[in-house]
């Protein structure tokens, strides 16, 4: 018995890694907690369990960082699955308080627990998306389940995450009153919980036809959906010209006036972009001169190297050209990427950059710039921005998000596919169409509903128009934001104090 239980616990957490994407067994979701629920009764032993759980859960989800370090660093194989241990136990620590919580809360708040523990997943999970470098959100695995999807608009993700929880808390319920001897089921809270999910399927249905009907009236632009086959070493071997060539000879064998917008992903130029004074920029001028000759405006992902002084500070930037040859803007991205775009307390530790090798050395933009192109206000979160819905929020009413990004570095793994789920969510919670256009791959376009289309499998050479329709829906999330969290700790404290008394 000693070795079911820890047995059990690893299944299960691989359990949670095939319901996110790819495999995307999303309805398992549903009740995929139930066997860790099963053995939960002593505090103690479930919160080691817990923690395999999540160390397990976390090391299959994110797997693809071994991949990374040792494809693109100095680190060899066993340093990186030290680190991808490391990493997983980390991460996988409050699922240790999850479970952890089962026992306590049931003693204290008897069958309301099934309200409480979901409520308490909710603000752990909230706490993770703000301190840990990939938040992973488990209600955002239901993003292709458009009835249920809607409620995003309303209460962000979050309420997903906590209506997939108080189902499975239902179950152990019962579970438990059935090891009690017990035989009387749940009943009010299975009641609670169709009524719940009754009233999210009819909000759901209702959203999405609106939506719908909105947009069979929208203006559509018409852009140019382009993905290189090359991953990230074939890239290299390749060098700086000639990938740079590959856009630009696609961008020329577009007629002109066909496309309203053509978009370059993160690092569709080598080059650096911006202006310096005195200096001639000819990727600059060759884009400015093929948007020309196209008709059609441009975004494309680049660095940007602007003078401080007497250095020069990089920035991951986003660059948009007009139609008639002239620059329209640029967009610095606000939040690099830790470990990959530049090492936290680097300039304390000056050589490790060079010694880990494949960390670069970005700073961070201040502004969420809007970038005019195609008769649209476009916010281009890069890379890693689109999973932060603080972030996102923070552009000021765009007509688009354009998320531009190289998940090339990743490979043919997991990561592709679980970035572009994260992302897709910004979309139905914002009420705003979103454009993913990826190096090689996966890219789509998400409606505000969450409609997805127009998808692409990694590695896979893509140069085709593609229409979006271009109208914008307004949220309640878009404006309160993460107020449901508020309202699983009010309930939760509001449990609390009453099991005490």
């Amino acid at each position: 018995m000693k070795l079911v239980r820890p047995l059990v616990a690893v299944l299960a957490g691989l359990l949670l890694a095939v319901e996110a994407p790819p495999v995307n067994l999303h309805l398992l979701q549903w009740v995929g907690l139930v066997p860790m629920l099963a053995m939960m009764g002593d505090t103690r032993r479930d919160r080691r369990l817990g923690l395999l759980y999540g160390a397990v859960a976390t090391g299959a989800i994110y797997a693809w960082i071994a991949h990374t370090i040792v494809t693109f660093s100095n680190l060899p194989m066993p340093v990186a699955v030290l680190i991808l241990g490391l990493f997983s136990v980390a991460f996988g620590s409050p699922y240790a308080v999850l479970w952890g919580s089962v026992a306590p809360l049931r003693e204290r708040l008897g069958s309301a627990w099934v309200l409480a523990w979901p409520s308490l997943w909710v603000l752990l999970e909230w706490t993770m998306s703000k301190v840990f470098l990939f938040p992973f959100a488990h209600g955002a695995a239901q993003y292709r389940v458009p009835l249920t999807w809607q409620i995003v608009g309303i209460t962000g993700v979050w309420a997903v995450t906590w209506l997939v929880f108080f189902a499975n808390a239902v179950l152990g319920e019962w579970i438990f009153r059935l090891r009690e001897g017990d035989r009387e089921p749940p009943g009010r809270w299975a009641l609670l919980f169709s009524a719940l999910l009754f009233g999210t399927v009819l909000y759901g249905r209702s959203r999405y036809e609106a939506v719908e009907a909105g947009l069979r009236e929208a203006p559509v632009v018409r852009f140019a959906q382009l993905q290189s086959q090359y991953g990230m070493e074939e890239r290299f071997e390749m060098g700086a010209q000639e990938s740079f060539m590959e856009w630009a000879r696609w961008m020329e064998a577009i007629p002109p006036g066909v496309v309203d917008l053509v978009v370059l992903p993160e690092g569709g130029s080598p080059y650096m972009l911006n202006e310096r004074p005195g200096r001639v920029n000819r990727a600059r001028q060759m884009l400015m001169d093929l948007a020309d000759a196209g008709d059609y405006d441009l975004i494309v992902g680049a660095g940007a190297a602007r003078p401080d002084g007497d250095r020069l500070l990089l920035y991951n930037t986003v660059f948009a050209f007009g139609a008639d040859g002239r620059g329209l803007g640029a967009y610095d991205k606000m939040v690099p990427l830790p470990f990959g775009e530049y090492l936290p307390l680097g300039e304390y530790l000056p050589g490790l950059a060079d010694l880990i090798g494949g960390i670069g050395d970005f700073r961070a933009g201040t502004e969420p710039v809007l970038l005019p192109v195609a008769g649209m206000k476009v916010a281009a979160p890069i890379c890693y921005e689109a999973i932060l819905s603080g972030t996102c929020r923070s552009f000021d009413a765009p007509d688009l998000f354009v998320n531009v990004t190289n998940d090339a570095w990743f490979g043919d793994t997991a990561e592709t596919h679980q970035h572009g789920m994260l992302a897709a969510t910004r979309a139905t919670e914002l009420g705003i169409p979103l454009l993913r256009s990826t190096y090689s791959g996966v890219s789509f376009v998400v409606e505000p509903h969450g409609h997805i289309y127009a998808e692409t499998g990694n590695f896979q050479s893509v140069q085709r128009l593609v229409e979006l329709r271009s109208r914008t829906f307004p949220t309640f999330y878009g404006r309160w934001g993460d107020w449901f969290v508020l309202l699983c700790a009010a309930l939760l404290g509001g449990l609390l104090a009453r099991g005490r008394r």
